[in-house]
């Protein structure tokens, strides 16, 4: 027969322990509060795999429209090396908005000559 000191008041005899109902009931506080946070735990933990679940299928469908567009821009490269090996001008496939836009842009450098009729 022995009894515990951590203020539980337990009894030990032939390995069955007996408790005071004061310790007993502090024992079931205790218990009840880690299932209580057990159970938030696994709320958490399912909230967690949804979220991994829903950023999985994003992840899919942008890695899917990712290989689409690959396929899409190699094909595009294919079609201008075939046009480059005919030596086709490949400036016809460009948008006429940005070929006046880069003119704007261009440097107007004054001619060489220019600075030699000066001087004469």
């Amino acid at each position: 027969m022995s009894t515990s000191g951590k203020g539980k008041a337990s009894i030990s005899t032939n390995g069955v322990e007996t408790y005071s109902k004061e310790a007993l009931s502090n024992e079931i506080r205790r218990l009840i509060i880690i299932n209580v946070q057990l159970m938030t735990d696994k709320m958490e933990i399912e909230k967690v795999r949804v979220n991994l679940e829903v950023d999985k299928v994003r992840l899919f469908d942008e890695k899917n429209f990712l290989v689409v567009k690959r396929k899409e821009l190699r094909a595009e490269i294919v079609v201008l090396n075939v046009v480059r090996s005919f030596n086709a001008p490949t400036y016809g496939y460009q948008n006429s908005l940005l070929k006046s836009t880069r003119d704007k842009f261009k440097a107007k450098r004054p001619s060489l000559f220019d600075s030699l009729k000066e001087n004469f």
